[in-house]
């Protein structure tokens, strides 16, 4: 009882923040030959309070459906399951990564680990996991990409269900039986999306902040996403398909291409793409691909899936540990966003009007950001209004907050600081710093190596 008052306290909280903020600047926002950032503002103000009321109230998880459904937690046809995994050089963390996945509590399933041309030993560990017998390895001479990789491992799974998680990332031991459970609960859903948090979070103040981060990017803009059943990515670190839903689409993920060469990033929005376009994509794919081995075992139908996110599903996944790390990343992931634009944002219209409309108003929020920044906190002040700076980051920090809030209400931390106290710094850092790498990812586009140091 005094969990659920917490709960819907903090929640109003967060709320009535919210409608303060849109009644100032309805007050005292507009000011002459500004309209246009005042009417941006209060777009903004809505759409983050329209996600904050859906992520809160009306989010479900599917995996308590699910449970409440089955006759003693039962799961019918115990379906086979296909755990896959692409690694190179991971040989400091690969084992975590496949004992998690021996350790599952779900029994009827496959381990198919394909080495990507690694040259750090990570080979020799995946051949003594082999001779027990209780992975699949596929050895590959050179390195071609996570995308091929796990093509390769498609071709020889035979479960109904694919699983994935990266080779840096662990998974609660329940983590496939729950996706599973969702999966023959819902014939509707084709692809989930677990829980993620940082491995590593203990490590430094870097870590610490990315996690609050983590768990914000899931539990409020994956759960306000899920309401809808339109995930628009379905994370690397556990991501669960029904075999049906992609795998007449995996020659096109293969030979994904962007400005007319092979893009090798996007891995995870991109295969999520497919299960949300199968309707408006599907044919022509599979037509373009007929001769693919992957359509020409089987033909599934296109079909209008849902995508969705389940908190219970959780894993755990190892975030950079330094500031020059942590930007490589954020630049890989804001050109898989570039990418991703011209992808799924193709078909996502076709999506109910509330997530598809904040899909389309993020992409102009993310160029738009940058000017945003620049006229509160260089433009203005330099004409002698250096109020805007103290107002402009008081409204980012506060937001920070309000996620803490919601970190707060999902997670008791027994850590000796609290991880909720680190999320304002991750808004001040977007804000600073990150907001900026877009330009330098529009002009560095065709750059798709991938290195971790």
């Amino acid at each position: 009882m005094k969990k659920r008052f917490s709960y819907k306290f903090v929640s109003f909280f967060i709320l009535f923040s919210f409608i303060v903020i849109l009644s100032g600047k309805i007050l005292f926002g507009a000011k002459p030959g500004s309209i246009i950032l005042y009417v941006y503002g209060l777009f903004v103000t809505v759409i983050i309070s329209i996600v904050f009321y859906i992520a809160l109230f009306k989010y479900k998880d599917p995996y308590e459906a699910a449970e409440k459904s089955l006759m003693d937690g039962e799961i019918a046809g115990n379906p086979l399951v296909s755990l896959m995994v692409a690694v190179k050089d991971e040989k400091e963390k690969i084992k975590d990564c496949i004992d998690s996945l021996i350790r599952q509590d779900y029994q009827n399933k496959e381990i198919i680990i394909v080495d990507d041309g690694s040259v750090d030993g990570t080979k020799d560990i995946l051949e003594s996991y082999r001779s027990t017998g209780k992975i699949k390895l596929i050895n590959l001479k050179k390195n071609i990409g996570k995308k091929k990789a796990l093509g390769k491992a498609m071709l020889k799974a035979k479960g109904e269900i694919f699983a994935f998680t990266d080779s840096d990332s662990v998974l609660a031991l329940d983590a496939i039986s729950k996706t599973v459970k969702i999966l023959d609960h819902d014939p509707e859903v084709g692809a989930i999306s677990g829980h993620c948090r940082a491995l590593n979070a203990e490590q430094n103040l870097l870590t610490r902040i990315q996690d609050s981060w983590y768990e914000g990017q899931f539990s409020i803009r994956k759960a306000f996403e899920s309401h809808f059943g339109a995930v628009t990515c379905v994370s690397g670190p556990l991501a669960v398909f029904r075999k049906e839903a992609i795998f007449n689409y995996i020659p096109a993920w293969e030979k994904d291409s962007f400005l007319g060469q092979e893009f090798r990033f996007a891995t995870d929005r991109t295969l999520t793409g497919f299960v949300l376009g199968s309707l408006e994509i599907g044919k022509k794919l599979k037509d373009k691909y007929k001769q693919s081995a992957f359509v020409k075992r089987i033909d599934y139908p296109e079909k209008r899936w849902k995508v969705v996110y389940s908190a219970a599903a959780k894993s755990w996944t190892t975030v950079p540990d330094n500031f020059r790390r942590f930007l490589r990343q954020q630049i890989r992931w804001k050109k898989s966003f570039l990418r991703n634009i011209f992808f799924t944002g193709r078909f996502y219209w076709n999506r109910p009007f509330i997530p598809a409309f904040i899909y389309y108003f993020h992409i102009i929020f993310v160029f738009a950001a940058p000017f945003i920044i620049f006229r509160h906190l260089i433009y203005i002040p330099i004409f002698g209004d250096f109020s805007a700076i103290l107002l402009y980051l008081s409204g980012i920090i506060f937001i920070g907050f309000l996620f803490s809030y919601a970190y707060r209400l999902k997670n008791q931390d027994k850590y000796a600081t609290p991880r909720w106290i680190y999320r304002p710094m991750m808004s001040i850092m977007s804000t600073l710093f990150l907001s900026w790498l877009i330009f330098y990812s529009i002009v560095t586009i065709k750059r798709t190596s991938w290195r971790r140091d």
